[in-house]
Protein backbone atom coordinates (compact mmCIF):
# COMPACT_ATOMS: atom_id res chain seq x y z
CA UNK A 1 0.00 0.00 0.00
CA UNK A 2 1.62 3.30 -0.64
CA UNK A 3 1.10 6.45 1.75
CA UNK A 4 3.10 8.53 -0.02
CA UNK A 5 1.08 11.85 -0.32
CA UNK A 6 0.72 13.49 -3.51
CA UNK A 7 3.88 15.62 -4.68
CA UNK A 8 3.48 19.46 -4.08
CA UNK A 9 4.58 20.78 -7.94
CA UNK A 10 4.81 24.94 -8.23
CA UNK A 11 2.21 24.40 -10.86
CA UNK A 12 -0.41 22.92 -8.71
CA UNK A 13 0.71 25.40 -6.21
CA UNK A 14 -0.63 28.08 -8.04
CA UNK A 15 -3.76 26.28 -9.19
CA UNK A 16 -4.29 25.88 -5.51
CA UNK A 17 -3.77 29.71 -4.63
CA UNK A 18 -6.06 30.86 -7.49
CA UNK A 19 -8.85 28.88 -6.20
CA UNK A 20 -8.44 30.26 -2.69
CA UNK A 21 -8.69 33.68 -4.05
CA UNK A 22 -12.04 32.23 -5.61
CA UNK A 23 -13.20 31.11 -2.50
CA UNK A 24 -12.71 34.29 -0.66
CA UNK A 25 -16.12 35.61 -2.29
CA UNK A 26 -19.26 34.61 -1.30
CA UNK A 27 -22.94 36.27 -0.77
CA UNK A 28 -21.92 38.45 1.51
CA UNK A 29 -18.51 39.61 0.27
CA UNK A 30 -19.07 40.01 -3.40
CA UNK A 31 -16.60 42.81 -3.97
CA UNK A 32 -13.09 43.15 -2.11
CA UNK A 33 -10.19 44.77 -2.53
CA UNK A 34 -6.21 43.94 -2.73
CA UNK A 35 -5.69 43.88 1.30
CA UNK A 36 -8.59 41.95 2.26
CA UNK A 37 -8.37 39.10 -0.58
CA UNK A 38 -4.68 38.76 0.52
CA UNK A 39 -5.25 38.49 4.24
CA UNK A 40 -8.30 36.29 3.65
CA UNK A 41 -6.81 33.48 1.14
CA UNK A 42 -3.28 33.83 3.29
CA UNK A 43 -1.00 34.60 0.30
CA UNK A 44 1.31 37.72 0.48
CA UNK A 45 0.01 41.20 -1.07
CA UNK A 46 2.56 40.84 -4.12
CA UNK A 47 1.50 37.26 -4.78
CA UNK A 48 -2.25 38.27 -4.59
CA UNK A 49 -1.82 40.57 -6.73
CA UNK A 50 -0.10 38.42 -9.48
CA UNK A 51 -2.46 35.83 -9.42
CA UNK A 52 -5.72 38.28 -9.79
CA UNK A 53 -3.86 39.82 -12.70
CA UNK A 54 -4.18 36.42 -14.29
CA UNK A 55 -7.59 35.65 -13.50
CA UNK A 56 -8.58 39.03 -14.92
CA UNK A 57 -7.22 38.02 -18.05
CA UNK A 58 -8.80 34.76 -18.17
CA UNK A 59 -12.16 36.52 -17.02
CA UNK A 60 -12.59 34.82 -13.89
CA UNK A 61 -12.20 38.17 -12.04
CA UNK A 62 -13.21 41.78 -13.11
CA UNK A 63 -11.58 45.00 -11.37
CA UNK A 64 -13.06 48.14 -11.25
CA UNK A 65 -10.20 51.34 -11.55
CA UNK A 66 -12.38 53.57 -10.03
CA UNK A 67 -13.21 51.92 -6.61
CA UNK A 68 -10.12 49.30 -6.51
CA UNK A 69 -12.52 46.43 -5.86
CA UNK A 70 -12.06 42.88 -7.63
CA UNK A 71 -15.32 40.71 -8.15
CA UNK A 72 -16.00 37.72 -10.07
CA UNK A 73 -15.85 37.63 -13.76
CA UNK A 74 -18.06 36.50 -16.85
CA UNK A 75 -16.13 33.15 -16.83
CA UNK A 76 -16.91 32.25 -13.44
CA UNK A 77 -20.48 32.84 -14.36
CA UNK A 78 -20.65 30.53 -17.19
CA UNK A 79 -19.29 27.52 -15.10
CA UNK A 80 -21.50 28.61 -12.54
CA UNK A 81 -24.69 28.49 -15.36
CA UNK A 82 -23.15 24.63 -16.26
CA UNK A 83 -23.39 23.99 -12.76
CA UNK A 84 -27.30 25.44 -12.51
CA UNK A 85 -28.16 23.93 -15.94
CA UNK A 86 -27.26 20.37 -14.90
CA UNK A 87 -28.88 20.36 -11.00
CA UNK A 88 -32.39 20.03 -9.60
CA UNK A 89 -33.27 23.67 -10.37
CA UNK A 90 -33.58 22.45 -13.98
CA UNK A 91 -35.61 19.77 -13.78
CA UNK A 92 -37.91 21.42 -12.14
CA UNK A 93 -37.65 24.80 -14.00
CA UNK A 94 -37.73 23.41 -17.30
CA UNK A 95 -41.01 21.67 -17.78
CA UNK A 96 -42.50 25.38 -17.01
CA UNK A 97 -40.26 27.08 -19.44
CA UNK A 98 -41.69 24.37 -22.06
CA UNK A 99 -44.66 25.18 -21.01
CA UNK A 100 -44.97 28.83 -21.47
CA UNK A 101 -42.83 28.66 -24.24
CA UNK A 102 -46.09 26.45 -26.11
CA UNK A 103 -48.74 28.82 -24.77
CA UNK A 104 -47.37 32.10 -26.00
CA UNK A 105 -45.60 31.01 -28.77
CA UNK A 106 -42.16 32.86 -27.16
CA UNK A 107 -39.16 32.19 -25.97
CA UNK A 108 -39.07 31.60 -22.23
CA UNK A 109 -35.89 31.71 -19.99
CA UNK A 110 -34.37 31.43 -16.66
CA UNK A 111 -32.45 34.43 -15.53
CA UNK A 112 -29.96 33.52 -12.28
CA UNK A 113 -29.17 36.48 -10.24
CA UNK A 114 -25.50 37.05 -9.91
CA UNK A 115 -24.09 39.90 -7.95
CA UNK A 116 -25.58 43.11 -9.18
CA UNK A 117 -26.44 41.75 -12.88
CA UNK A 118 -28.60 38.83 -14.45
CA UNK A 119 -27.24 35.49 -16.09
CA UNK A 120 -29.52 33.72 -18.33
CA UNK A 121 -29.11 30.39 -17.41
CA UNK A 122 -31.68 27.59 -19.29
CA UNK A 123 -33.61 29.40 -22.14
CA UNK A 124 -36.49 27.32 -24.51
CA UNK A 125 -36.43 29.39 -27.61
CA UNK A 126 -39.57 29.90 -29.70
CA UNK A 127 -40.51 28.16 -32.79
CA UNK A 128 -40.85 31.01 -34.71
CA UNK A 129 -38.30 32.04 -37.51
CA UNK A 130 -38.22 35.18 -36.68
CA UNK A 131 -37.69 35.09 -32.57
CA UNK A 132 -36.39 36.46 -29.75
CA UNK A 133 -33.35 35.23 -27.68
CA UNK A 134 -31.44 35.85 -24.51
CA UNK A 135 -28.37 33.51 -25.01
CA UNK A 136 -27.56 30.72 -22.60
CA UNK A 137 -24.61 32.60 -20.37
CA UNK A 138 -25.02 35.99 -21.57
CA UNK A 139 -25.10 38.83 -18.93
CA UNK A 140 -27.26 41.91 -18.27
CA UNK A 141 -27.62 44.32 -15.67
CA UNK A 142 -30.04 44.79 -13.69
CA UNK A 143 -31.78 48.06 -14.26
CA UNK A 144 -33.22 47.33 -17.36
CA UNK A 145 -35.34 44.48 -19.08
CA UNK A 146 -38.15 43.06 -17.43
CA UNK A 147 -36.08 40.11 -15.96
CA UNK A 148 -33.39 42.99 -14.46
CA UNK A 149 -36.08 44.71 -13.34
CA UNK A 150 -38.14 42.13 -11.75
CA UNK A 151 -35.18 40.96 -9.90
CA UNK A 152 -34.52 44.62 -8.53
CA UNK A 153 -37.64 45.03 -7.09
CA UNK A 154 -37.46 43.17 -4.45
CA UNK A 155 -33.86 44.48 -3.39
CA UNK A 156 -33.35 46.57 -0.19
CA UNK A 157 -34.38 50.23 -1.61
CA UNK A 158 -30.75 51.50 -0.82
CA UNK A 159 -29.06 49.00 -2.58
CA UNK A 160 -31.28 49.26 -5.54
CA UNK A 161 -30.17 52.74 -5.77
CA UNK A 162 -26.09 52.00 -5.13
CA UNK A 163 -27.05 49.51 -7.80
CA UNK A 164 -28.73 51.70 -10.59
CA UNK A 165 -25.29 54.30 -9.64
CA UNK A 166 -23.16 51.82 -10.56
CA UNK A 167 -25.07 50.98 -13.77
CA UNK A 168 -25.11 54.61 -14.40
CA UNK A 169 -21.40 55.00 -13.84
CA UNK A 170 -20.45 51.99 -16.13
CA UNK A 171 -23.09 52.15 -18.66
CA UNK A 172 -23.30 55.64 -19.05
CA UNK A 173 -27.27 55.50 -18.85
CA UNK A 174 -28.50 58.87 -19.50
CA UNK A 175 -32.19 58.22 -20.39
CA UNK A 176 -33.32 56.75 -17.35
CA UNK A 177 -33.46 58.37 -14.00
CA UNK A 178 -33.38 57.28 -10.40
CA UNK A 179 -36.95 58.40 -9.21
CA UNK A 180 -38.62 57.35 -12.35
CA UNK A 181 -37.46 53.34 -12.22
CA UNK A 182 -38.12 53.42 -8.28
CA UNK A 183 -41.42 54.40 -8.56
CA UNK A 184 -41.49 51.49 -11.59
CA UNK A 185 -40.00 49.64 -8.55
CA UNK A 186 -42.48 49.98 -6.22
CA UNK A 187 -45.01 49.00 -8.72
CA UNK A 188 -43.78 45.78 -9.71
CA UNK A 189 -42.71 45.10 -6.55
CA UNK A 190 -46.64 45.03 -5.52
CA UNK A 191 -47.80 43.37 -8.83
CA UNK A 192 -45.80 40.38 -8.73
CA UNK A 193 -44.29 40.59 -11.87
CA UNK A 194 -42.39 43.46 -14.84
CA UNK A 195 -42.11 44.10 -18.14
CA UNK A 196 -40.44 45.66 -21.18
CA UNK A 197 -40.44 47.41 -24.06
CA UNK A 198 -37.66 47.82 -26.04
CA UNK A 199 -35.40 48.48 -23.12
CA UNK A 200 -32.59 45.48 -24.05
CA UNK A 201 -33.39 45.05 -27.64
CA UNK A 202 -34.57 47.63 -30.10
CA UNK A 203 -38.28 46.07 -30.88
CA UNK A 204 -38.24 43.09 -28.01
CA UNK A 205 -40.82 43.21 -25.80
CA UNK A 206 -40.77 40.91 -22.37
CA UNK A 207 -42.43 40.16 -19.04
CA UNK A 208 -41.00 38.39 -16.25
CA UNK A 209 -41.14 37.54 -12.59
CA UNK A 210 -38.67 36.97 -9.69
CA UNK A 211 -38.23 33.40 -8.05
CA UNK A 212 -38.03 34.54 -3.95
CA UNK A 213 -36.18 32.26 -1.68
CA UNK A 214 -37.55 31.63 1.95
CA UNK A 215 -36.94 35.00 3.29
CA UNK A 216 -38.47 36.87 0.33
CA UNK A 217 -35.00 37.42 -1.54
CA UNK A 218 -34.98 37.46 -5.12
CA UNK A 219 -32.46 34.70 -6.81
CA UNK A 220 -33.90 34.36 -9.81
CA UNK A 221 -36.27 35.19 -12.75
CA UNK A 222 -38.78 33.49 -15.04
CA UNK A 223 -38.54 34.94 -18.01
CA UNK A 224 -41.01 35.46 -21.56
CA UNK A 225 -39.51 37.62 -24.58
CA UNK A 226 -40.65 38.01 -28.19
CA UNK A 227 -40.96 40.72 -31.13
CA UNK A 228 -43.44 43.13 -30.28
CA UNK A 229 -45.46 42.60 -33.18
CA UNK A 230 -46.45 39.37 -31.44
CA UNK A 231 -45.47 39.75 -28.22
CA UNK A 232 -48.22 42.52 -27.70
CA UNK A 233 -49.41 44.94 -24.62
CA UNK A 234 -52.56 42.09 -25.25
CA UNK A 235 -50.22 38.91 -25.12
CA UNK A 236 -48.48 40.37 -22.05
CA UNK A 237 -51.56 40.22 -20.08
CA UNK A 238 -52.31 36.72 -21.11
CA UNK A 239 -49.11 35.65 -20.13
CA UNK A 240 -49.17 36.96 -16.44
CA UNK A 241 -51.58 34.20 -14.84
CA UNK A 242 -49.42 31.58 -16.31
CA UNK A 243 -46.15 33.08 -15.52
CA UNK A 244 -47.02 33.94 -11.15
CA UNK A 245 -48.47 29.89 -11.49
CA UNK A 246 -45.32 28.74 -12.75
CA UNK A 247 -43.07 31.10 -10.01
CA UNK A 248 -45.09 29.78 -6.97
CA UNK A 249 -45.41 26.44 -8.43
CA UNK A 250 -41.42 26.19 -8.47
CA UNK A 251 -40.78 27.98 -5.18
CA UNK A 252 -43.09 25.44 -3.75
CA UNK A 253 -41.01 22.24 -5.20
CA UNK A 254 -37.74 24.19 -3.92
CA UNK A 255 -39.26 24.50 -0.08
CA UNK A 256 -39.73 28.39 -0.04
CA UNK A 257 -43.45 28.50 0.08
CA UNK A 258 -44.78 31.01 2.03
Amino acid sequence: MNDRKPKVTAGSQTVDRALSLLSCFSPARTSLPLHELSQLSGLTTSTTHRLLKTLESREFITFDSVSKLYSLGSATVRLASIVIQSSDIQTMVSPWLDHLRLLTGETAALHWLVEHHRVCVLEFESRHPIRMSSGTGAQYPLIRGAAGKALLAHFDPMVAEAVFSEAERIDAVSDLKWETLREELTAIREQGYATSYSEVVNGANAISAALLDSLGQPIAALNITGPDNRLDLKSLKRAITPLLEAVNDIRSRLGYSN
